[in-house]
């Protein structure tokens, strides 16, 4: 079951990390994931009262609340390099944040086999594979793709440390960790919002189907999220966080099919080898 619910957890962030980022290049990343954050913390607010958890977990919520500010910064980064960059080369880069969980496994002696490493190794060429021909674009290119790509890698890192406090987080308290989360998401955004505000940057009026777009992400993030800290109960966490980071294969997919990304062959073979090294630490 915990196989399961990691891979549908990774195939919804890989929809909800598509949409909210197509949706950001219309409007500010962090506009977007105020959203969304809004309501993932009304649906996780319910969620907390059904549970009916007979005593506050202190514990549960400090690692939310560190899930939320690490994945406040994590999400905007990554909505922002989807919107200026490649969704088929910003995602996988993405995908790295794996190596955090899979470091903290090993220091809590859930040692992966051979096989593991391998797959780290082969993911981490993989990354390299697919960015340099960007790199070695034009001089206009080569910035777009070096923002997009380091904003990337900040992501990477901060959604590592997310997969890691909800981790920690849920052996106490599922619901509270994950409310704790939401929490913090709207705090740390709602502030960079007002900030933006205070400086008269103005933006836009949200149409209908916007909201609708931002509201389903917020609920596909809260589903992933549910179902990746119960996965966590039952399953190792170097292989349930592995599980969940192939969520670049829905948005790589997504990204082709409705966009009609082209990428060039060596961006393909590095992707592909991103993929095969994800796939090869799940496997280990």
């Amino acid at each position: 079951m915990a196989l399961l619910l990691g891979l549908v957890s990774s195939m919804l962030w890989g929809a909800a990390d598509f949409a909210g980022g197509r949706l950001s290049r219309l409007r500010s990343a962090y506009s977007v994931i105020f959203v969304a954050q809004v309501a993932a913390l009304v649906s996780t607010a319910v969620y907390l009262v059904a549970a009916a958890e007979p005593a506050l977990d202190t514990a549960a919520l400090a690692w939310g609340v560190v899930a939320g500010l690490a994945g406040a910064v994590a999400l905007g980064a990554f909505y922002r390099a989807l919107a200026i960059g490649q969704m088929g080369l910003v995602a996988p880069v993405a995908s790295t944040s794996v190596v955090l969980p899979v470091v903290v496994g090993v220091v809590q002696g859930q040692t992966p086999p051979p096989l593991q490493f391998i797959g780290l190794a082969t993911a981490g060429l993989g990354a390299c594979l697919a960015v340099a021909p960007e790199l070695r674009s034009g001089s206009g290119a080569r910035a777009s793709s070096g923002q997009s790509i380091g904003l990337a890698l900040l992501a990477a890192a901060g959604f590592g440390v997310v997969l890691i406090a909800i981790a920690e987080g849920s052996r106490s308290s599922v619901p509270q960790t994950l409310f704790g989360q939401r929490a913090a998401y709207v705090v740390a955004v709602g502030l960079v919002l007002l900030l933006r505000a205070g400086r008269g940057e103005r933006q836009p009026r949200w149409t209908r189907s916007q909201l609708g777009v931002a509201v389903a992400v917020g609920l596909a993030d809260m589903a992933a999220n549910l179902m990746y800290a119960h996965a966590t109960h039952t399953g190792l966490l170097p292989v349930v966080s592995v599980l969940s980071s192939l969520y670049p294969v829905a948005t790589v997919l997504l990204a082709r099919w409705l966009d009609d990304e082209r990428l060039r062959p060596l961006q393909l073979a590095g992707i592909s080898a991103t993929f095969l090294g994800v796939t090869l630490i799940g496997a280990g």
